[in-house]
């Protein structure tokens, strides 16, 4: 007789062996018992979490003899039929390999025809999310309205890829990863009927590299007793994993902190395993040290002895929480970007952990915001004034468009006023002459146009334009930035422009000019456009 592995050989048989499950098994033996049992079920979640074996249960507990009931005898001929895999009445199907809509159809004209010799004809179609559109569009009327004699059960570890159109005609049944003091409780029992007698922390080691999959559990068993015998130890097993299995990761993630490329490219080398299940066993880590970050040490949340947990603490601390929360979406990413370039999986994991082993280079917005706030303290309201030539928050929004000179700008409202300005600078008369001598050397036109216009009157300029080209020239903003500029070079204070009187109306046979509406920029736009003295202007 050929050896039958451990996870066939243990697999359940009744609900009653099935573990970590019980919110779903409760619900399908009240189903049973009451007789709400529904057309079709769609049982999802990881793998090796028990997706096909209780299809298989209640398969038989709907076919028993003594049925349906939940609690089948075992011992009649359906009973025996379901567990051998030989009865007609149960079809399974593997959607992998049968995508197409040619299977689906001729399954659902099998349908039509009753059991040959069971109460129920059952369907348990595996990793359904596998069927093509068009095979699910097939299958939908006979899903929605099936035969008496018909139900169905679906099994998949992707849900998300199944039609909506298909989870609303079935009752969706969620497994979830099995915890790991089950699976340990599991492999004990399984070892024992073996007759093996593991070392100290075999079983919890088995148990955590499962990741809450039982099926993975007991492989990983046969493989440990085919290479160690009867008497397996850690040793046994971290020659199995590689190189330490834990210890190897632990090892590997101590090089990422440390930044020690060359230890962690050889350390990674050294591991067992494919890059997914390195990236998985990272992960793992990693997620570990951020749930004891801010839950604490005696939180349910994360196996473990208390001194993994304290070790595992300890490193997050060491990384901070900013930074371990940065590896655990590098991570995430990475396992992404190895979907999308098979082959090249090694690839991906190095670049990764490289990129890891770098010290951040950026900071968080409160911690920059915090810095800035300190150096704006120690140098002072006049120093920063004069270290940066570009206006406060506060100052006016109907500012003229940045020269490549920066002009000064208004001091912030918190500023102290200025000095009233030295005896030996221009006032009045004098001052007038020269902001037009300084004007007319760049804007000729702009200081004829002044000289005839204009009249300035302390710290304001008040202009009354007669022909529309002089209004042109003045409502220009670049040119009231000119004269504001020659003013502020002059005196050192700012000029407030004023445009008196309205346009000019056009001649006779020419069409009015155009009017603009002023522009509407939102809250943000104008701040920025006033810290850095420019204007928001509408697009041609």
């Amino acid at each position: 007789m050929s050896y039958l592995v451990l996870a066939r050989k243990y697999r359940p048989r009744s609900f009653d062996e099935v573990i970590g499950q019980e919110v779903v098994t409760r619900l399908l033996r009240g189903a049973l018992a009451e007789g709400r049992i529904g057309h079709a079920y769609l049982f999802s979640g990881p793998r090796g979490t028990g997706k096909t074996t209780l299809a298989r249960i209640l398969a038989k507990c709907l076919n028993c003899a003594e049925g349906p009931t939940p609690d089948p005898c075992g011992a009649c001929d359906r009973c025996q039929a379901a567990e051998k895999g030989t009865e007609v009445d149960i079809i399974e199907l593997d959607a992998a390999s049968h995508t197409g809509v040619d299977t689906i159809r001729e399954l659902r004209d099998e349908a039509t025809y009753a059991p040959m010799r069971a109460r129920h004809k059952v369907y348990i179609i595996d990793e359904v999310h596998m069927l093509s559109k068009g095979a699910f569009n097939a299958l939908l009327k006979t899903l929605e309205e099936p035969p008496p004699h018909v139900v169905f059960l679906f099994a998949t570890t992707e849900p998300h890829k199944v039609l909506d159109t298909i989870l609303s005609r079935c009752q969706v049944l969620r497994l979830e990863p099995l915890p790991e003091e089950k699976i340990s409780a599991r492999l004990a029992e399984v070892f024992r009927q073996e007759g093996v007698e593991p070392g100290e922390g075999v079983v919890e080691e088995l148990a955590r590299s499962a990741r809450g999959g039982m099926r993975d559990a007991l492989s990983s068993a046969d493989k440990l007793l085919a290479l160690a015998g009867n008497e397996p130890t850690l040793q046994d097993l971290e020659r199995l994993a590689g190189d330490g299995g834990v210890r190897g990761l632990d090892a590997l993630l101590s090089a990422v902190e440390a930044g020690e490329t060359a230890t962690m490219l050889e350390g990674l080398a050294d591991l067992g395993g494919s890059e997914a299940e390195v990236v998985s066993g990272l992960l793992e880590r990693v997620r570990h040290g951020t749930v004891l970050l801010h839950c604490g040490e005696k939180t349910p949340l994360v196996p473990g002895s208390p001194e993994e947990k304290r070790v595992a603490l300890e490193f997050a601390k060491r990384l901070g929480a900013e930074r371990i929360e940065l590896w655990l979406q590098e991570l995430l990413r990475s396992r992404e970007r190895m979907r999308l370039f098979p082959g090249q999986e090694r690839v991906v994991l190095e670049v990764t952990l490289l990129d890891l082993c770098r010290e951040p280079t950026t900071l968080l917005l409160g911690e920059l915001t915090r810095r800035l706030e300190e150096l704006e303290g120690r140098l002072g309201p006049g120093a920063a004034q004069e270290a940066a030539p570009v206006a406060p928050a506060g100052s006016r929004r109907s500012s003229p468009a940045p020269e490549p000179t920066p002009e000064p700008r208004a001091a912030a409202r918190s500023e102290p006023a200025r000095p009233a300005p030295s005896s030996d600078l221009p006032a009045g008369p004098e001052l007038w002459q020269k902001l037009l001598a300084q004007l007319e050397g760049t804007h000729g036109s702009l200081a004829e146009c002044l000289r005839n216009r204009g009249q300035l009157d302390g710290d304001v300029l008040a202009v009354r334009p007669v022909e529309e080209k002089e209004h042109k020239l003045l409502a220009d903003r670049r040119n009231q930035a000119a004269i504001r500029r020659a003013f502020s070079q002059l005196v050192g204070r700012e000029l407030e422009v004023r445009l008196e009187g309205s346009v000019p109306p056009p001649e006779k046979g020419e069409a009015p000019p155009a009017r603009k509406s002023a522009p509407r920029a939102d809250g943000f736009t104008q701040e920025v456009a006033d810290l850095f003295g420019g204007v928001v202007e509408e697009p041609q």
